[in-house]
């Protein structure tokens, strides 16, 4: 296939794993958000690349939010939220597991909530992208669990986008929250 066709298809795919997540599931997960103490995330390997930009996200909305193992990471306990995202591995279930002693509510966006570590959470998500390639999730041509990636990037940022217009975020407040660290370079003059 040429890139356009791949695109066509890529872009397709992500469309259907969208399209097939329960909007209850999407309303209580942001009812979680905005109640939560502190947010703590967690994911591993390319899905920590989404948990990454969505923590980010939710503090430059204002929400004091964490990446679990960070130096900075604050204890976790009652009133605090726990979102993993895919629950999927033994090192999820330990961290799910403490966060539950700690009497933290635990949210977890996976394509299988169903499993063990989905039995032990307040709430879920299905995030239906391929990863083990049964019925119930969205088949892709793309190798291994690259549907479920991209899919939970762009869900989250959907997340964040309904956040901002339901709490009437400011966006300027957002850009003061963001590092100024990066040195931005100016456009050239044309």
């Amino acid at each position: 296939m040429d890139f356009k066709k791949l695109a066509e298809v890529i872009l397709e795919e992500n469309r259907q794993v969208l399209d097939r997540i329960d909007i209850k599931e999407v309303e209580r997960l942001i009812e979680e958000i905005d109640k939560a103490k502190t947010i703590q995330l967690y994911a591993m390997g390319r899905m920590g690349l989404s948990m990454q930009g969505f923590t980010m996200r939710l503090r430059h909305m204002g929400y004091d939010a964490y990446i679990v193992y960070d130096t900075i990471t604050p204890c976790i306990g009652e009133g605090d939220l726990l979102l993993v995202l895919c629950g999927m591995t033994n090192v999820e279930m330990n961290i799910v597991k403490l966060s539950k002693e700690a009497k933290a509510t635990i949210g977890i966006l996976s394509p299988h909530p169903e499993n063990e570590i989905g039995q032990l959470a307040d709430f879920t998500v299905r995030v239906p992208g391929q990863f083990f390639g049964d019925p119930s999730e969205v088949k892709s041509i793309q190798p291994m669990c690259t549907i479920l990636e991209q899919s939970m990037f762009l869900f989250t940022d959907i997340i964040t986008m309904m956040i901002i217009e339901k709490n009437h975020v400011d966006i300027d407040k957002m850009h003061k929250r963001h590092t100024n660290l990066e040195g931005l370079l100016k456009p050239f003059a044309k």
